[in-house]
């Protein structure tokens, strides 16, 4: 109503407020005619299983590294390399990470300290194996190289646009005082970059049944589940679902 959309995305949103769910339109009792996938439902995504790969169609931006900006000797290329954002890496047909989550994140704000030597998450999902909320989901994990000050040990936001911006410019320094000035927060005159990552949930090209993950492909040999990194002690089928004794 009124043009308000169901649905949020974790990379902007940290609630689950007006969400929009697969069992919103398809019924959930018997919604498998096999039981054994029926019991799966309590604690996997629909989507964990019908959206087995990600950027089927196109390649997706899966690695941005800005700390290669401002370079003339690297050759432009759009997936590639841009002189104004940097060094890219572009994926298709990827396989997604896995992660529990109850529909609700954690999120770095601006001015937060970091520890540059450990990997910032932007939006780390909440929930994990005694959570009763939550489910194994399936994740695009955008990771990254982004600039921040050295001295204070948080993230800036340069100045990209209009005058003195770095995409004008192509000075770091520059632009990161005229962003701190209007982010507010003070900039020491010292920046490096540090790792970042950013937690996507995978709700696009969802799947029909013969196209989704089967049983092998999470409780094979080979499957693509990290079941103890999940919590388990090892693969279910053999140790048991949570919350056994």
């Amino acid at each position: 109503e009124d043009h308000d959309i169901q649905g949020r995305g974790i990379s902007v949103s940290a609630d689950n407020a007006n969400q929009i769910y697969c069992i919103d339109c398809h019924e959930i009792e018997d919604i498998h005619e096999d039981s054994r996938i029926n019991a799966h439902i309590d604690n996997l995504a629909c989507q964990t299983c019908h959206v087995p790969y990600g950027a089927v169609d196109e390649a997706t931006k899966m690695y941005w590294d800005w700390s290669t900006a401002g370079n003339d000797d690297i050759e432009e290329n759009v997936h590639e390399y841009l002189k104004i954002k940097g060094s890219f890496i572009y994926e298709e047909n990827f396989g997604p990470e896995y992660a529990w989550f109850n529909g609700n994140v954690e999120r770095y704000l601006l001015g937060d300290e970091i520890d540059p030597s450990q990997v910032t998450n932007f939006n780390p999902p909440q929930g994990d194996i005694n959570d009763p909320n939550a489910m194994i989901w399936p994740f695009k994990v955008h990771r990254g190289s982004q600039i921040y000050d050295t001295i204070y040990n948080y993230f800036l936001q340069p100045k990209t646009v209009g005058e003195g911006g770095y995409w004008t410019e192509f000075d770091w320094d520059l632009a990161l005082e005229l962003g701190s000035e209007v982010a507010g927060l003070p900039y020491s005159g010292e920046y490096g970059f540090a790792e970042t990552e950013m937690y996507w949930t995978l709700s696009h090209m969802v799947q029909p049944s013969e196209h989704a993950l089967q049983c092998n492909d999470c409780h094979g040999e080979n499957g693509r589940m990290d079941w103890e990194a999940l919590g388990y002690y090892g693969d279910p089928i053999r140790w048991g679902g949570r919350g056994s004794d």
